[in-house]
């Protein structure tokens, strides 16, 4: 999407650029020509083959290429892009490489709804929300690229039965099995031709309203966070947004900041999932370093990374957050740096955890009211059913869930409550309870009540609790753990029995812990057939909390960290350990350091 943009936009590719980004966009392809979901996918999809195809063309590589006319060929014989998910429909059609009319339908109407109305966008995931704002716009302009030379050509290699001759309409639900792997629920099929017939109907001045709303709610968002935005899908999109409209000192500002989502590997080109994981790896790692010893610990580096995340403290509130569909920010921290203006509640509760451990190490320790304003985000986001999501509250019904039509997506639609982002949050909520008894005091018993309310109810039979941002089992029962006994529950409570037993059935033969990314969607721990760096060191820190001063599971574990750890101190690469609505792996490569950093002074210390 990010090459797309750049040449719809006429923002030019360098010659030094150029083939790192067709290397970039050749890595991930596999052997039958096609292109998966994540670059650890094990079999390709029409969506992501279509468009990978269609930004290599636009970079000037050749149709004979033999990469090039594999994929094709693939593309082909899966049924060609009528095939393809819904994201993958959409994005050819701004092209001009599809018809609008073969497409799920995208409203921007719904921006005019009351609140109170389910499908309203404010009682959607923020996540989504951002996203689906410019699929809106573009769908409700039906705007499309001019076609040009090259165009055609994409056009007539992509559809070799002719473009023209295809009856669009008919294939709008059409999916290859590849692209269908979230299935659309009988609410979504039943939905969409009604939405289409009321399409007909609606009258041109609500529809120009309603652009306008949704024009509005881009440049906002863009304001907001210094046109970094949230992820690089909306980044593309409100780009090219910006373009149509015709407002060039915008476009250019998003040139200025879209860079940031590259990755500059020594050989091609990748893209981000987010401009950086600095302040939730920041966070981690202090926490590591905190823990060892003072005359192990680096100070300066302490020292250095909690300015780091002073400085990156939300500290400004939204202008009218509730009209554009925001929660308050102020004292939350975001993924990635302040600017992005997206607090999260789980980096806000590991960013306190690592400022309050740090204390010992800093010759003034942070200002209370940093972490009062963080404490007081952490409490404003609680959901109903006690727990913690990332972005969002819980403000739409659950069931609006059956309006998911991504086909590529899993539990999109609401921003859930998460094992992993309740238990940081408990975690932090106890240590400040402990350090700050008088911040809040009532307000903070009541959450961590509710909080462990939340695990409570959610823990599986098995002892375990399913995570949605890492995989899966294990990275939510390793967070569950930690904050059910910062809550207070004690290491023969049956919620930490359970949880240490699950984790001791999941322990390999050589010591160590793995899961397979396909947990995430199959819904059962499956491990991997040899442990792996991340997993075992969250396992360890978990059962440190809740096992015997001596534990040979521990032991076992950390002696799996000691054989893979390199002589520089690094660990080799490991699988992707990070997850995004259950089926899109996300390469978090500082976990490797910071988890088993953490594991490793927290054995020492016990």
């Amino acid at each position: 999407l990010y090459v797309i943009t750049t040449y719809l936009t006429r923002q030019p590719v360098t010659e030094h650029d150029q083939p790192r980004f067709v290397a970039g966009l050749l890595q991930p392809q596999l052997p039958d020509g096609s292109v998966g979901l994540h670059e650890e996918s094990v079999r390709g999809a029409v969506f992501t083959s279509a468009i990978s195809y269609v930004a290599l063309r636009l970079l000037g590589e050749k149709p004979s290429r033999p990469e090039l006319a594999k994929m094709r060929d693939w593309i082909e014989k899966a049924g060609t892009p009528v095939k393809a998910a819904a994201w993958g429909k959409f994005i050819l059609s701004i092209l001009n490489l599809y018809d609008w009319s073969g497409v799920t339908p995208v409203p921007p109407e719904l921006y005019l709804l009351p609140k109170w109305v389910p499908v309203q966008p404010i009682n959607i995931s923020g996540y989504v929300r951002i996203v689906y704002l410019p699929m809106a716009y573009f769908y409700g302009r039906r705007w499309q690229a001019p076609l040009d030379p090259l165009l055609r050509e994409i056009r007539r290699e992509l559809f070799p039965q002719g473009f023209d001759q295809i009856d669009w309409p008919k294939h709008r639900a059409d999916l290859a099995p590849t692209d269908h792997i979230v299935p659309e629920t009988l609410l979504v099929r039943i939905a969409m031709p009604i939405v289409r017939y009321l399409e007909k109907w609606i009258p041109s001045s609500v529809r120009r309203k309603a652009l306008r709303l949704t024009y509005e709610h881009i440049c906002y968002e863009d304001e907001q966070s210094d046109y970094i935005r949230q992820a690089p899908v909306n980044a593309c999109y409100n780009t090219l947004a910006h373009f149509v409209e015709g407002q060039t000192s915008r476009v250019a500002r998003s040139w200025e900041q879209l860079p940031r989502y590259l990755w500059n590997h020594p050989d091609h080109i990748a893209c981000q999932g987010f401009t950086s994981s600095k302040v939730w790896d920041t966070a981690f790692t202090l926490q590591g370093m905190s823990h060892l010893e003072p005359s192990l610990a680096p100070k300066q580096s302490i020292q250095e990374g909690c300015r780091y995340l002073v400085e990156n403290q939300v500290i400004d509130e939204l202008p009218d957050p509730r009209r554009y569909h925001r929660l308050p920010r102020k004292g939350g921290w975001p993924f990635s740096e302040r600017k992005n203006g997206w607090s999260i509640a789980d980096c806000t509760a590991e960013s306190m955890l690592a400022l309050i451990a740090a204390k010992p190490f800093l010759a003034q320790p942070p200002s209370p009211k940093i972490l009062e304003d963080g404490l007081r985000f952490i409490l404003s986001y609680q959901n109903r059913d006690g727990g913690w999501g990332s972005c969002d509250r819980v403000v739409g019904p659950l069931w609006i869930e059956k309006f998911n039509a991504s086909h590529v997506f899993a539990d999109i639609m609401v921003d859930h409550s998460f094992a992993e982002c309740t238990g940081s949050v408990l975690s932090a909520l106890a240590l400040v309870r402990k350090e700050y008894p008088h911040l809040e005091t009532k307000r903070v018993d009541h959450a961590i009540r509710e909080g462990v309310r939340y695990l409570t109810d959610t823990q599986r039979p098995d002892g375990s609790w399913e995570a949605v941002w890492g995989i899966c089992f294990n990275y939510g029962t390793s967070f569950a753990i930690p904050g059910l006994l910062s809550a207070g529950l004690p290491q023969d409570d049956i919620r930490i029995v359970r949880g240490r037993k699950f984790l001791l059935q999941q322990q390999l033969p050589d010591g160590g812990w793995g899961e397979h990314p396909d947990s995430c969607l199959e819904r059962r721990p499956i491990p991997t057939p040899k442990s792996l760096v991340e997993p075992t060191a969250l396992a360890v820190l978990a059962l440190l909390g809740c096992g015997p001063k001596e534990d040979p599971s521990v032991r076992k574990g950390i002696e799996f960290l000691l054989q893979q750890q390199q002589a520089d101190g690094d660990f080799p690469p490991q699988p992707i350990p990070g997850l995004f609505y259950r089926t899109t792996l996300i390469r978090y490569d500082h976990y490797k350091r910071a988890f088993p950093l953490k594991a490793f002074a927290k054995y020492l210390q016990k």
